[in-house]
């Protein structure tokens, strides 16, 4: 993607012209949907690492799904309503999501360490499947024929070889709150409750690659192209995943080159609020190329690993590495983060001296 060999001929044409362009480069893995519960008491940890997830069809063939998740800005409104239309074959529309409402929920263990896909949307998807296997024995008993012989795709229940015999979700949904006609032993209602824990952690991976110019004389860094290949496995809403590792790229640039905390001789903070704290700006983020392979986890029924950190783990080392790659030639080789103009002209000074 961001063609090396061409990258490290054009770095040496450049510094012939006294500009300096460094290459950097970050490969990570990491650790998320932290599980199972055995291990967290092994380790000390007083909590379990499952999840919990409620999906109720209600008589009118429409969804409430519950999650002990609790979402921040990720779009898990969107991915789970997606988990859960997929499984059922309800139209996504008709899919409402409460997350995090310790009033309505089960119990829920919330959202950290790239979670909520992995554990809370598995979650979801075990519901989701109990539900349609209960669906499955009232349509079987409604059709008069074998649960076996019930085929169920899109929606819809069928009975083998005569398809012509057939009710959607919507409409077993329906009967089983009416309750008129049901199989022997099981109750009215479609609802269903799992607490997903799953057998091990998931480990997404990637490579990211920063390209900068570094004036020497100024400390001024300026992106010319940032590139990230994540794999954080299926992909339930790409555009989310996308965003996701955007917004971590941000955050990772944020760490390396402007935020800080700072305090002074007595251990006061001096960056306390946003006057002070240097959040990144719009212009202060390049443009990044982005691409992504897929490696399915096989710890969870939706293959997924997590995505939210990411962009965080990786951006910071490779812009540090392309701004002391850049540096090279004055003999830099490490700059405390956040490499601050002032900090990038003291590095070229004080290595210059010691030469």
């Amino acid at each position: 993607m961001v063609d090396y060999e061409a990258l490290r001929e054009r770095q040496a044409e450049l510094r012939e012209d006294g500009r300096y362009l460094g290459i950097g480069f970050s490969s990570y893995i990491e650790a998320c949907g932290l599980a199972p519960s055995e291990l967290a008491g092994q380790l000390g940890a007083q909590a379990g690492l499952w999840e919990s997830g409620l999906v109720r069809v209600h008589p009118t063939g429409k969804v409430t799904a519950f999650s002990g998740t609790s979402g921040h800005g990720q779009g898990h409104e969107t991915t789970y309503a997606q988990i859960v239309s997929d499984e059922l074959g309800i139209p996504y529309d008709d899919i409402e999501i409460v997350e995090g409402d310790t009033d309505e929920i089960p119990q829920g263990m919330g959202t950290y360490g790239s979670r909520s896909a992995a554990v809370g949307g598995s979650a979801l998807v075990t519901s989701s499947q109990k539900v349609v296997e209960k669906a499955r024995k009232i349509a079987a008993h409604l059709l008069e024929t074998g649960e076996e012989d019930i085929e169920f795709e899109n929606g819809e229940f069928s009975v083998t070889g005569a398809p012509e015999r057939s009710m959607t979700i919507q409409e077993v949904a329906q009967q089983a709150y009416l309750a008129h006609n049901m199989p022997e032993g099981v109750e009215p209602g479609l609802e269903e409750t799992s607490f997903y824990d799953p057998d091990n952690f998931t480990f997404p991976f990637g490579t990211h690659v920063a390209v900068v110019e570094v004036d020497p004389e100024s400390g001024e860094i300026e992106f010319e192209q940032y590139a990230a290949v994540d794999d954080v496995g299926n992909q339930i809403n790409p555009k989310i995943v996308e965003g996701q590792v955007h917004g971590g790229i941000a955050q990772g640039i944020g760490q390396a080159l402007y935020e800080q905390a700072v305090y002074d001789d007595n251990g006061t903070l001096v960056s306390g609020s946003m006057q002070d704290y240097a959040v990144p700006k719009a212009e202060h983020i390049p443009h990044m190329d982005t691409d992504d392979t897929v490696t399915p986890s096989p710890h969870n029924p939706l293959g997924v690993k997590g995505v939210g950190e990411a962009g965080t783990i990786a951006a910071p080392q490779a812009v540090v590495n392309a701004v002391t790659d850049a540096l090279s030639p004055f003999g830099v080789d490490h700059i405390d983060m956040p490499i601050t103009e002032e900090k990038v002209w003291r590095a070229v000074n004080e290595s210059e001296e010691g030469s």
